[in-house]
Parts: C-alpha cells; structure tokens; sequence
C-alpha cells in the first residue's frame, strides 16, 4: 500500500477520491502519492494545482482525473457529472497535466537541483468515461479511461513510464533515470513539506492518530475477499479493525442497492456508526441498529411486548434467550421483508443458537444462502460463552473466514500495556510506537481523584483536546472512584451516552464503550486486575485507547501489577 498525503483528502471529487485510494491500495508501499498538491510556479497560472501526483520508483508522474461526461465541441472543452451543468474550458486535460508536470520539474530543479534528469511525465484518467476523441492535442497512450480502469493501477504507471521513455526517445533527449526511494523521500520534502511548529503531546498523538488511520494491507486483502464471497466470518483481536471493515461493508453492498442491516450489541457503538455515515454514498439504503433494539421493535409491532421480561429477570437469559425467540415468533407473526444483506459487529455476543434463528429469518436467503458478514473477537465476548451447537450448524454452512492479525487502532505501547493488565494479548503486528503508557499508583479514593486531576491538567496543558479523552470505569459512576465529583481539572464531567459537549470530560463504564475509541483513555478502578472473571472487560476497555492509555491502579495492587508484568515477559519470549 502506498502513502497517501493527506491520508483522507477534503473538497474533492468523487472521482478524484475514487483513484486516489486505489492507487494507495494498489500502489507499491515505498511510492508516495500526493493529492491536490498547489503550485505557485505554475507557467500559465497565478496558482494552479495538481490533482494527483504519484512519487514512484517508475517515474514522477502528474495526473488529471476527469469524473463524468468529457467532450470537445468547436475548439471547446466540456466537463460535467450527473445532475450538474456542464463546465466549459478552454484548456484541455492533456494541457492541464502538461502545466502541472512541468511546474512540478520546476519546483524540483529549484530545491533539489541534483535529482534534474529523473523520469517524469504526465497522465489523463477518466474513471467514468470510455474517450475515443482523436486530435493533435490528445495522447490516447497516456490516457487512463473506463475502458481499463478495471485492471489494476500499477499497470497504468508502467505504461506511462513506457510512453515517457518512448517521447525521450523520439525527441532525442538525455536517457532519463529512475527515482529511487531515497529520491522519493526527498521529493515528498521538496513538493510537500513537513510544517514545523512548537512540539507538544498533543500534536504528537495526532501525528499518530493519521498513521492508524490508514488501512492496512491486510485490511485491504479481507475487504476483497468480502466482496467475493457472500458469507464470510472475520475474526481479529482488538485494535485489529473489525469495525472499519464492517461499516465499509455495509455501505459496499448499500451502494449496489441492496438493503443492508448493519447490528451491533452495543447501543452506544450503533449510535455513532449511524452518525459517521450520514450522507455517505448508500447510507440511505443502511438500517444501523444496536441488537436488542431492532428485536425490541421487531416484537413490538407484532404486539409481543407484553412478553418481554421484567427488569428484574435473569437478564443474560433474558437477552440470550427470551429475546431472539420472541423475535422470531413475531418475524413469524408479521412477515417483513427481509433485509437483502445483513453485517454483524461484535458478533461474539450472538454466537448462540437462539440469535442464529433469528439472523436466518432477518436475511433474504436465510443463514444457508443469504449474504451476510460477521465481525468478532472471541477474547471479548464478555457476556458468555460461544455456543459449541452455533458453531456445529455454521460449520454445515458455506462460509469463507479470515482472521486481522495487524493492530490498526492502538499504539504499541497501549497494546503491551493492555496485554498486561488483561492478561489476554492484544495485537502489536504494525503498531506504531508511541508514547509510554505506565501505571499511575495511587492510596486512598482521594489520592486517586488527585492523581487523576494531576493526569488531566497535565494533557490538557499539552495540546491534547478535552473531546479526546474519555475516562473508562469497570463500574458506573455513582459507584466508581469519581463518584460525587462533577468537575474534574476544571472541566464538568458528562456520560458518553448524553452525547457530546464542549469543553467537558468524558465518562463511561467499559462495558458500554465496546467498539468505541479515544485518543487518550483513563481507566480507573482497576482493583481486579490479574482477576480471571475480569479479564474480557478489562481487554475490551484498555484496548479502546489509540494512543495513550493511563491506568490507575490502587497501590495494595502494585506486587500483583509486577507479577503480571513477569507473566507477560514470560508469554513474548516463548513467542
């Protein structure tokens, strides 16, 4: 996978996105593309600007992408996309990339006089168009249109590599070289360059947080195999990207026109999956719903309701069980159509025979034939067991499976750190490095509110924004360190379920953050660490940290910290 800069890319379209991340999927790791890089020393333009430029081990290459309907009428240039009016120029593309690639030579001469003689060169990428215009303007060998759009990109840069070298030929010019990495890397400085400014912590985890955003290769290969195989179950440790690749999922197959149930068992988790893709492409045709609520509804308009159990009940029966069989029982009763595909994320919570029966009645095709993608991680099924006779009638099924092994979401430091507490690994496999995540030890309850005032202060007069920072409880608040304390370092302090506010802190049980994420996580009352029955919540709630975990742990823990660090040390070297 190449490097993408920026990573996510603003105020472009939707064609110009679509070529930029596959030419990051597809592109070699050691390449560099650039996105709408400005160019001041254009020769025609006060300011011009170019789309894309890819910095390869090929050539450096500058391409104009065209979305939409392209045509040439009386000397005249005509673009537009469905829906919008045509934008009339004078200049062609060919002419575009032209300017562009040699104020891009200009640049490079300038800052870097000694890279003079590597190959460049410029493309024309038309996604959606199939171009058969001729004209002394145009080079077809340089053009990029839909009709091989298809293949994959690399095949594109080589045979602009091949045509630049032929044009160096023909016109008798110097035999130009190769860049190599290093030229790479000095290129990337020269067109786009680092902006220094005064270092601080904040700065330095949002440095991090742009390096785990971006998708793994191996992310990329399971995202391919989803698209092949209508039934497919992906397992992955925390941090591993499950959810990433669940959402896109659902909103490939929206995009298609199917109707596509996207479930997860945490309603907190729903809500933000819901809010993040509105008014992406195919959201509109994604139903976004937390488990337990879609059976509650389901059974309610069947009239059931009055069947569900009390409050008091057993509730992991009542949601294990009672539920799903009410559901189906009111599916039965009421017969809506089914859902075209259906995504499951934390699927290691309905692993059970009674939410099987009714995942089969909630596809169109059923379990057997339906299309439907299950995300889990089996270390955080925190609430029971997998089911030996769910996993016996999956295994009768046609079902591809994969498995993340690349941490995407959590630093190296806060997946050891995770590791130890929990006693369960957490995935290191490309975690970046980042800063140390040690124990704060504390005495009395009131040590303990002081050491996490004394944390806040410290994060917030280092640039880190209140926003990213949750504090991370294995109880609720009335019955956790913080309880009475509605304002910590200044700040007030807001359950995560009251939805966002400015300027305050964030609180949450571990149990209700599951498939959520922060930058900086506080985890407090950790007196069960080590603590088998512990160990799947603390896993799901350390691992929610992406670039700084903070435990505090009470001081009579301390030896118990220790030993668990020697068990760790033990658990790496036998590998």
């Amino acid at each position: 996978m190449a490097v993408l800069i920026p990573d996510t890319p603003k105020d472009c379209t939707r064609s110009e996105l679509v070529v930029y991340q596959r030419l990051g999927e597809e592109l070699d790791k050691d390449w560099v593309i650039l996105h709408s890089l400005g160019l001041v020393n254009h020769e025609t333009k006060r300011r011009g600007e170019a789309d894309i430029v890819v910095l390869s081990t090929r050539g450096i290459f500058v391409l104009e992408v065209k979305g939409g309907h392209v045509s040439c009428r009386d000397g005249k240039w005509y673009f537009g996309t469905p829906g919008e009016r045509e934008v009339e120029r004078k200049e062609d593309p060919w002419s575009q990339a032209s300017g562009a690639m040699f104020a891009v030579i200009k640049r490079i001469k300038a800052d870097a006089p000694d890279l003079e003689g590597l190959l460049c060169g410029f493309g024309v990428v038309m996604p959606m168009e199939r171009f058969t215009t001729k004209g002394m303007e145009i080079d077809p060998e340089v053009l990029l249109d839909k009709r091989d759009f298809g293949r994959n990109l690399s095949f594109y840069i080589g045979d602009l590599e091949r045509r630049w070298r032929q044009i160096h030929a023909e016109r008798g010019l110097r035999e130009p070289r190769r860049p190599t990495v290093e030229d790479i890397k000095r290129i990337r400085k020269v067109l786009r360059p680092d902006v220094e400014s005064a270092f601080s912590l904040g700065s330095w985890l949002n440095g991090l947080e742009q390096e785990l955003l971006q998708l793994t290769n191996e992310q990329i290969r399971i995202s391919r195999r989803l698209a092949a195989n209508p039934r497919m179950i992906v397992t992955g440790k925390a941090g591993t990207g499950k959810t990433v690749l669940a959402v896109q999922r659902a909103l490939t197959l929206a995009e298609r026109g199917l109707s596509v149930l996207y479930l997860c068992f945490n309603q907190l988790l729903a809500r933000h999956v819901a809010e993040t893709i509105g008014g992406r492409a195919g959201a509109d045709r994604v139903t976004v719903r937390h488990l337990h609520g879609h059976y509650r509804d389901a059974i309610a308009a069947a009239g059931l309701q009055e069947r569900l159990p009390s409050a008091t009940a057993d509730q992991t029966h009542a949601y294990g069980v009672v539920y799903p069989q009410l559901y189906v029982e009111a599916l039965m009763e009421t017969e809506p159509k089914p859902f075209d595909a259906v995504v499951v994320d934390e699927a290691q919570d309905i692993l059970t025979a009674e939410h099987l029966d009714a995942l089969d009645l909630t596809v169109d095709g059923g379990l057997d034939s339906g299309r439907w993608h299950l995300f889990l991680d089996p270390q955080q099924n925190i609430y029971g067991k997998l089911s030996e006779q769910a996993e016996k009638r999956l295994d009768r099924i046609s079902i591809a499976r994969d498995e993340l092994l690349d941490n995407c979401r959590n630093t190296r430091e806060v997946a050891y750190q995770t590791s130890i507490l929990s006693t369960l690994e957490v995935a290191v496999e490309g975690a970046p490095s980042g800063p140390s995540c040690e124990c704060v030890f504390y005495g009395s309850p009131a040590d303990g509110v002081a050491r996490i005032e004394a944390e806040l202060r410290r994060l917030l007069a280092s640039d880190v924004k209140p926003s990213d920072i949750v504090v991370l409880s294995t109880r609720r608040r009335e019955n956790s360190m913080i309880a009475g304390h509605a304002v910590l370092a200044g700040l007030p302090v807001r359950d995560v379920a009251e939805g966002p506010a400015a300027k305050s802190i964030a609180f949450c049980t571990m149990h209700a953050f599951k498939g959520l994420e922060r930058s900086v996580v506080i985890a407090i009352d950790l007196s069960e660490i080590g603590q088998d029955d512990w160990a799947m919540i603390h896993y799901a709630g350390l691992s929610r940290a992406r670039t700084l975990l903070l435990p505090l742990v009470p001081q009579a823990c301390e030896r118990r910290y220790k030993e668990l660090v020697a068990a760790f040390g033990r658990r790496i070297s036998r590998g």
